[in-house]
């Protein structure tokens, strides 16, 4: 899983995946489209506004495409985004266990220099204020970015999560200072 991490963020930063994925779509023609998007799309409602522009009112996912996103989701192999206090999107793994995180963080250890902070215990009992966003630098104060969020469980990954044992980490990286 590290290594995918890494090779799509080096795709994402050199733009290469948005350039791979728009050449792909730009070589279907409009059937392949919509096969393409009926796949993951149960229905869509579009509502054409006074200036004439389209809008997204409603989208309803196909079941199957849910349940399969929920399988990917439970063994670790899906990313999602999260919003920060910033409104900055920060990508999160849903969920791994010591073992896990000790692992990834050995294979990213290949690639970078690598750090784990706890940010947050969502297993202590809270008091007061909460706030609905964690705020999160994408680079701290020793030059490390961050790289990814996870959910640290120290029970077991079924869902519903229970909220015991439940830590969220922030996996930052450093890139490694060449030797000449």
């Amino acid at each position: 899983m590290a290594d995918r991490d890494v090779e799509k963020g080096k795709l994402i930063r050199s733009n290469k995946f948005y350039d791979m994925l728009m050449a792909e779509w730009k070589n279907k023609d409009k059937e392949e489209k919509q096969e393409f998007i009926s796949n993951f799309l149960e229905s869509i409602t579009v509502e054409k506004d006074s200036k004439g522009d389209y809008k997204l009112v409603n989208m309803k996912l196909r079941k199957t495409f849910i349940e399969q996103i929920y399988k990917l989701m439970q063994n670790g192999m899906f990313d999602m985004t999260i919003a920060d206090e910033k409104d900055k999107e920060v990508r999160t793994t849903v969920m791994m266990d010591k073992q896990e995180l000790q692992e990834y963080i050995e294979r990213l250890n290949d690639y970078y220099e690598v750090s784990y902070y706890e940010v947050a215990r969502l297993d202590e009992p809270k008091k007061g204020y909460q706030k609905k966003y964690l705020t999160i630098d994408e680079t701290n104060d020793n030059g490390e970015k961050l790289f990814k969020l996870v959910e640290l469980i120290t029970d077991d990954k079924k869902y519903p999560q229970k909220k015991a044992n439940r830590i969220v980490g922030a996996i930052r990286v450093k890139e490694r200072k060449k030797v000449s």
